[in-house]
C-alpha cells in the first residue's frame, strides 16, 4: 500500500501494459514518482514513449496494470471510475492537447460548467468564468463558440476552464502540441502566471523541451520508466 502524506502525487511501482494482438505491449514499467505540493513537473519523451498514458494513471482517468497512486492524499487503489471522478471534482484541472471544449457552448459557459458541476450557482459559475477570460484577454469572445475562435483561443479558454476551481492540481498533455510557436509561447506564459497566481501543482507533459525547462524538474520517460533530464 503507498504511503499517503502532503505531496500532491505518489506513484509506486507502476506498470502499464495492453494486449497488442496476441502480444502483451508493455507501456510503464515499475515506475516511481512522488511530486511535492507546489512543484511544476514536465515529463518529456518520444511521440509513444507512454507519457499520455503516464499522466492518466497519475489523475485517475485510467487504472495501472499494478502499482498504487495517491492523488492528493487519496489512495485510488480500489476506487471505480466515478468515485475517482468524485475525488478530482474541484480538486484537478486538465488541460488537453485537443481543447476538448464543448462545440455548442459558448466560451462563457465552457468556462463555467466545471464550477456548476462543483455545485456552485450558475450566476457565481459565470461570474468567475467571465473573470478568468477577462484575465486571459478574451472577454470580447465570451460569447464566442470554439468555432468562432482560432486555436490560441480555444487553448486560452481551455486554461481557464481548468483554473476556474482553482484546482490543488493541473495536470496539461502537450498544452502547446497543436499552436504555432508564437501562440505557444503565449500560452506558455499564461500557463505559468495562472500557476503562480493559484500556488497551483502542475504535471506536464510535452514534446517542447523550453517548455519543459520552466519547470521545477524535467523527467523523461524512456522504456517506460522515468529517469533525470539533462
Amino acid at each position: 500500500m503507498i504511503p499517503t502524506d502532503s505531496s500532491a502525487v505518489q506513484a509506486f511501482n507502476i506498470a502499464k501494459s495492453v494486449t497488442n494482438g496476441q502480444q502483451p505491449l508493455t507501456i510503464l514499467s515499475n515506475l516511481d514518482l512522488g511530486v511535492a505540493t507546489g512543484e511544476r513537473v514536465a515529463i518529456i519523451g518520444t511521440s509513444g514513449s507512454g507519457k499520455s498514458t503516464l499522466l492518466a494513471c497519475l489523475a485517475g482517468l485510467d487504472t495501472p496494470t499494478q502499482g498504487d497512486v495517491s492523488l492528493l492524499g487519496k489512495n485510488l487503489a480500489g476506487m471505480d471510475e466515478d468515485e475517482r471522478a468524485a475525488w478530482r471534482a474541484g480538486r484537478v484541472g486538465f488541460v488537453f492537447q485537443s481543447f476538448q471544449l464543448l462545440a455548442g457552448a459558448n466560451a462563457l459557459d465552457n468556462v463555467a460548467l466545471p464550477l456548476e458541476l462543483a455545485g456552485g450557482t450558475r450566476r457565481d459559475a459565470r461570474s468567475r468564468a467571465a473573470e478568468l477570460l477577462g484575465q486571459l484577454g478574451l472577454a470580447d469572445r465570451a460569447q464566442h463558440t470554439p468555432a468562432q475562435l482560432s486555436g490560441g483561443e480555444q487553448q486560452r479558454v481551455a486554461l481557464a476552464r481548468a483554473f476556474a476551481t482553482r484546482p490543488a492540481l493541473l495536470f496539461a498533455d502537450e498544452p502547446t502540441g497543436n499552436l504555432d510557436g508564437a501562440t505557444g509561447e503565449q500560452i506558455i506564459a499564461r500557463l505559468f502566471d495562472l500557476n503562480a497566481a493559484n500556488n497551483t501543482t502542475l504535471i506536464l507533459v510535452t514534446h517542447d523541451e523550453g517548455l519543459a525547462r520552466r519547470c521545477d524538474r524535467c523527467l523523461r520517460l524512456t522504456g517506460g520508466r522515468l529517469e533525470a533530464a539533462s
